[in-house]
C-alpha cells in the first residue's frame, strides 16, 4: 500500500509540473527534473528508490515500440543510406569520441564505463526534433532522415551500451568477440520481434473473426506487445531492444489498416496517455534522485569541475555530431555513380540542421539510470552516479542550448517544406472522396425507398461539395484556403452552439444521460474530424 501511495503521489507531481510547463519557457524535461530536485529537498517528502533493471523494463519498451510504430516505413526505405550512416556510423563514432574522451579527462572512469557513458548519450529524441520541424514544415527528406536516425539509433546506442555493461562486468573485452556477438544478438533480436508482433497480430485477427474482440482488449495487447517483445528477447539472451524496435515496425505497418475507427482512436488517445507519463516521470524520478546523486559526485569533484565534465562532454557530442554530418551527407555522391544519377546532394544548409538537431531525452536518461548499483562481485558499480550525472548534463545543454535554437536556426537559414507531404494529402482526399461518391451513386441505381433516397441524395450532395472543394483547392489555393478555413471555422462555431444546447438540456434535467452522451459523443466526433481537416482552425467567437 505504501509504494502504491508513493505512485500515485509521483504521478500527481508530474502532473502538476505538466501545468507549470505551460507557464516558463523551459525545455519540459528540465521543468520536471527541477520540480522533482525541489521536491527531494523538503522534509518529510517520501523517498523514491529506483530498481534499475525495473526502470528499464518499465520505461524503454513501451518508448522504442512508440518510436517503431510511427515510422513512415516507405520513406524510411527511400533514406535508408544516411539513416544507417547516423544510427550505426555516428553512434560508434560518439561512443569512441565520448568514451576517450571522458577517460582522459577522469582517469578513475574505466574505459568501459566510459564507453557506457558514451553509448548512453548517443541518442537523438525524436519527440523534441518534430516539435520544431512539425511546426515550421522543413522539407520531408530531414524530418525522414532526424526520425528514422532517433529509431534506430536508439536500438544501437543501447545494444552498444549493454556490451559496455557487460565488459566492464567481466573485467575484458574483445572486439572481434564483440562484434561477432552483435551480429548474432541483433539477428535474434530483430527474429524474436518480428515473430512475436506476428503472433500478437494473428491472435487480435483471430479475435476480430471470432467476433471476441472489442476496442479495449486490442488496446490491452498493443499496450503488452512491446514488454512480450523485449521479454522474449531477453530470455533467449538476443537484443531485446532490437526485438521491441522490429516488433514497433511490424505494428506500424499492420495495425492502421486492420484496426477500426473505434479502436483506432482509443489505441492512439490511451497511447498518448501512456507516453505522456513515461516522458514525465522519468525526468521527475531523475530530479527526485538529484540531491543524492550531487551528494555522491561532489565528494569526489568540486562544481566547478563537475561543470567542466559536463561542458567537455557536451561538446565532444555536439561538435562529434556537426563534424559526421557533413562527410556521411557528401561522400557518397563523390564515391558513388549510381547515388549521383539517383539522389540530389542535400544542401549544406540542411546538413548543418541536421548536425544541430541533436537533443537527447528520455532514452538516454532511462538508460542511465538502468545502470545496475553492484557488479557481479557485489561490490559497487564504479562511477556510476557521474556517469548519470553527466548523462542529465548533456540533456539539459542539448536542450536548452539546442533545442530553444533549432527554430531560429532554420528560419536564419530560409529552409523552407517542400510541400511533398501537402501534395499527397490533397491526391488522398480527392481519391478517397472520389471513391466514396462513386460508391454511393452506384447505390442510386437500387431500389430504394422514398426516405431512403432522399437521405442519399443528401449525402451524394455533400461528397460533391467536398471534391468541389479539393478541386477549387488545387486550382485557386490562396483564395481556396481562405475560404476552406472560413467555412471550417463556422462550422466549428456551429458545433459549439450545438454542444451548449444539448449540455443545456441535460442540465436542466430535459434529458437524461443515456441521451446526453452519446449526442456529447457525435459532437465531439465531428469536432474531431473537422480538427483533423485543419487543426489550426479555431471556433469563431460569435
Amino acid at each position: 500500500m505504501h509504494g502504491f501511495q508513493e505512485a500515485l503521489a509521483l504521478l500527481l507531481l508530474t502532473t502538476f509540473l505538466s501545468v507549470v510547463v505551460r507557464w516558463i519557457p523551459v525545455p519540459p524535461p528540465i521543468t520536471y527534473a527541477l520540480g522533482g530536485a525541489a521536491c527531494a529537498l523538503l522534509p518529510h517528502f517520501p523517498h523514491f528508490a529506483l530498481n534499475p533493471d525495473f526502470f528499464f523494463l518499465c520505461f524503454l519498451p513501451p518508448l522504442l515500440f512508440a518510436d517503431g510504430w510511427l515510422m513512415p516505413l516507405r520513406e524510411f526505405a527511400k533514406a535508408k543510406r544516411p539513416i544507417f550512416l547516423l544510427a550505426v556510423g555516428l553512434v560508434t563514432c560518439t561512443t569512441l569520441v565520448v568514451g576517450y574522451a571522458a577517460h582522459a579527462l577522469i582517469p578513475q572512469l574505466p574505459l568501459a564505463m566510459a564507453f557506457a557513458l558514451g553509448a548512453i548519450i548517443s541518442p537523438t529524441d525524436a519527440v523534441a526534433v518534430s516539435a520544431v520541424t512539425e511546426r515550421l514544415k522543413v522539407p520531408t527528406r530531414i524530418t525522414t532522415v532526424l526520425t528514422g536516425e532517433s529509431l534506430m539509433n536508439d536500438a544501437t546506442g543501447l545494444v552498444a551500451f549493454k556490451f559496455a555493461l557487460a565488459a566492464m562486468a567481466l573485467g575484458t573485452f574483445s572486439l572481434q568477440g564483440a562484434l561477432a556477438s552483435f551480429a548474432v544478438v541483433a539477428a535474434g533480436g530483430l527474429a524474436v520481434g518480428l515473430v512475436v508482433a506476428f503472433g500478437v497480430g494473428k491472435l487480435r485477427d483471430l479475435l476480430i473473426r471470432t467476433h471476441n474482440a472489442d476496442s479495449m482488449i486490442e488496446l490491452t495487447l498493443s499496450l503488452l506487445t512491446p514488454y512480450a517483445a523485449y521479454l522474449a528477447g531477453e530470455e533467449l539472451e538476443v537484443s531485446g531492444v532490437l526485438a521491441v524496435v522490429a516488433a514497433g515496425l511490424y505494428s506500424g505497418w499492420r495495425d492502421p489498416v486492420r484496426m477500426d475507427a473505434e479502436t483506432r482512436q482509443t489505441t492512439w488517445t490511451v497511447w498518448s496517455t501512456v507516453l505522456f507519463w513515461l516522458n514525465g516521470l522519468a525526468f521527475t524520478l531523475l530530479g527526485l534522485q538529484f540531491p543524492h546523486l550531487l551528494h555522491n559526485v561532489e565528494g569526489e569533484h568540486s562544481p566547478l569541475q563537475l561543470l567542466g565534465l559536463v561542458a567537455v562532454v557536451s561538446a565532444a557530442a555536439i561538435l562529434t555530431r556537426i563534424v559526421w554530418f557533413f562527410p556521411a551527407g557528401y561522400l557518397p555522391f563523390l564515391l558513388s555513380k549510381r547515388v549521383r544519377e539517383t539522389e540530389k546532394p542535400p544542401s549544406w544548409q540542411a546538413l548543418l540542421v541536421g548536425g544541430w538537431a541533436g537533443m537527447r531525452g528520455t532514452v538516454t536518461l532511462a538508460a542511465a539510470l538502468s545502470i545496475p548499483e553492484l557488479l557481479p562481485n557485489q561490490r559497487p558499480w564504479p562511477e556510476r552516479d557521474l556517469v548519470i550525472f553527466l548523462s542529465f548534463g548533456l540533456i539539459a545543454v542539448t536542450l536548452l542550448a539546442q533545442g530553444t535554437t533549432l527554430e531560429w536556426l532554420i528560419r536564419k537559414l530560409g529552409l523552407r517544406g517542400d510541400g511533398l507531404a501537402e501534395k499527397e494529402e490533397h491526391l488522398a482526399r480527392t481519391v478517397a472522396v472520389q471513391a466514396g461518391l462513386d460508391r454511393l451513386r452506384g447505390l442510386a441505381g437500387h431500389a430504394l425507398g422514398r426516405t431512403e433516397t432522399a437521405a442519399l441524395r443528401v449525402v451524394i450532395a455533400e461528397y460533391e461539395e467536398r471534391l468541389s472543394e479539393l478541386g477549387s483547392a488545387g486550382e485557386t489555393q490562396a483564395k481556396a484556403r481562405t475560404r476552406l478555413t472560413a467555412e471550417r471555422r463556422f462550422r466549428f462555431a456551429a458545433l459549439e452552439a450545438e454542444r451548449k444546447a444539448v449540455d443545456g438540456l441535460w442540465k436542466q434535467d430535459v434529458i437524461m444521460d443515456e441521451v446526453h452522451r452519446p449526442l456529447q459523443a457525435l459532437l465531439d466526433s465531428e469536432e474531431a474530424m473537422l480538427r483533423a481537416a485543419h487543426p489550426t482552425d479555431e471556433p469563431l467567437s460569435l
